[in-house]
């Protein structure tokens, strides 16, 4: 198994002047090859991707937000793309029709915490997917 870690390095906001809005403008993912670094003893980050040239978000604000949830409603392949992302490479595990109404549902409504909200998947199978689609 190609071992990779992934960490969310960096967050750019509009701030540090007068008037700054101080919104979140940027999102960019990180990943290192741990095989390499092991082997090499190297570490090389690479960029995974941003939000601005992967999602077309140009501010990370609510109504962009929306406009993003919306195309993963409409467009199935590029909800794909993003759970690909989301899930941290998922080994080749898919999300199946039961897993997109949940995940939609979660982005729909913010209560992750809250089981009984989105119950196309289970808790449990919520559980038993997140284990199967762990990096390694």
């Amino acid at each position: 198994c190609k071992q990779w870690y992934q960490r969310r390095v960096r967050d750019t906001f509009d701030g540090l002047y007068s008037g700054s809005t101080y919104r979140p403008l940027k999102h960019e993912t990180y990943l290192f090859d741990m095989d390499r670094a092991n082997s090499k003893n190297e570490t090389v980050w690479e960029l995974e991707y941003d939000t601005e040239s992967a999602y077309n978000l140009t501010w990370l604000v609510p109504d962009e937000m929306e406009t993003l949830v919306t195309r993963l409603e409409g467009d199935r392949s590029f909800f794909n793309k993003t759970y690909y992302n989301y899930m941290y490479h998922t080994n080749g595990n898919t999300c199946d029709d039961d897993c997109y109404q949940y995940e939609l549902c979660q982005l729909r409504t913010g209560r992750s915490h809250d089981p009984t909200i989105c119950p196309a998947m289970s808790l449990e199978e919520r559980r038993k997917r997140e284990l199967k689609n762990k990096m390694c």
